[in-house]
């Protein structure tokens, strides 16, 4: 039994060395990525069982995702190796206030967007786990991704497992209108949701309050627990994170926490996955909280994988936080 499996995409991040621009670069470091990956793994670095769906290419890169994921404690055997296909990637620079970053995805034609409601046995998947992942972003990918992610999510929830879902809106993949169409399709199927504003008032035309935010969506789609996140930027090495949520009526607030930024990539899937990491095993509440800490953490460590333990986490929920050398 896995505590969580995701369906999506591994893809390779690809960045200058810090502060360098991409039109000018002459070297490239290499990481592991994806949205849905990065839950996956998280989860797994915080101690729990987690497994990984998704189609990769069967070259040297293929190779180089799969050891990798492997490496994070993943469980890949339900990732299939296609040839002739090729591998997403995303080039970013790493900025400092003023100049904005910038990200460029290369993903057309991945061997994940090649994914089909036939490739796997979505009730056998959905039968052995806890929690079944995915986001906004795998339907985008294709047709035949969208197919298989409402099969996903159709099977997860008649198996009676939990259904988790990030909105995550990328204009490179599609419109507005063309993903509110296809997620309208998608969310009634699933029990915990993350978004926040700008998608929910772009995508959804969801406005007011917090509260009002969260409402709209348990009264259009039924879920059992919606977040709302809210990134501050200070600067680009500066932020701060907090998150609210709506569960059995009642409206949740977690701790705020500022940080300095190293990498700001991966840490909306750092909060997703505390927050469920929580979830699974104490209250909401104590989810909420621990989501927020590790999103924290997340800021301060170089890649798109969180490399931390869940009692680094813990530490972070005390009332007075000591940062002091441990030696």
């Amino acid at each position: 039994m896995y505590d969580l499996i995701s369906l999506g995409e591994v893809m390779l991040r690809l960045a200058p060395p810090k502060f360098e621009r991409l039109r000018r670069t002459r070297s490239l470091d290499v990481e592991v990525a994806g949205a849905q990956l990065n839950i996956a793994a998280n989860i797994a670095r915080l101690g729990k069982k987690s497994a990984f769906i998704s189609k990769l290419p069967d070259n040297e890169l293929g190779v180089l995702a799969y050891d990798s994921c492997a490496a994070y404690g993943v469980d890949m055997s339900h990732v299939k190796r296609v040839p002739n296909t090729r591998m997403g990637m995303n080039f970013l620079e790493f900025t400092a206030t003023p100049r904005v970053g910038v990200t460029i995805f290369d993903r057309r034609g991945s061997a994940a967007s090649t994914i089909t409601v036939d490739d796997f046995d979505w009730s056998a998947l959905a039968a052995q786990t806890r929690i079944a992942h995915t986001d906004g972003i795998v339907p985008g990918l294709s047709t035949g991704c969208r197919e298989a992610t409402t099969a996903y999510l159709q099977a997860a929830r008649d198996a009676g497992c939990v259904t988790s879902f990030d909105v995550n809106y990328r204009e490179h993949l599609w419109t507005e209108a063309t993903a509110l169409e296809c997620w309208k399709t998608l969310l009634p199927l699933v029990d915990i949701v993350v978004t926040s504003r700008s998608v929910s008032e772009a995508v959804f035309g969801f406005t007011g309050s917090d509260a009002d935010i969260m409402q709209a969506y348990h009264d259009s789609f039924g879920h059992k627990l919606i977040c709302l996140t809210h990134r501050e930027i200070m600067g680009v090495l500066q932020g701060a994170w907090s998150s609210k949520a709506l569960y059995d009526g009642q409206v949740l607030t977690g701790r705020r926490y500022e940080f300095d930024v190293v990498d700001r990539f991966g840490t909306g899937d750092a909060f997703f996955a505390g927050l469920l990491y929580g979830y699974l095993d104490d209250t909401p509440q104590f989810a909420l909280d621990f989501g927020n800490a590790a999103c924290a953490l997340a800021h301060t460590i170089e890649g798109d994988v969180a490399q931390f333990t869940a009692a680094e986490v813990l530490l972070l929920l005390k009332e007075n936080i000591d940062l002091r050398v441990k030696r």
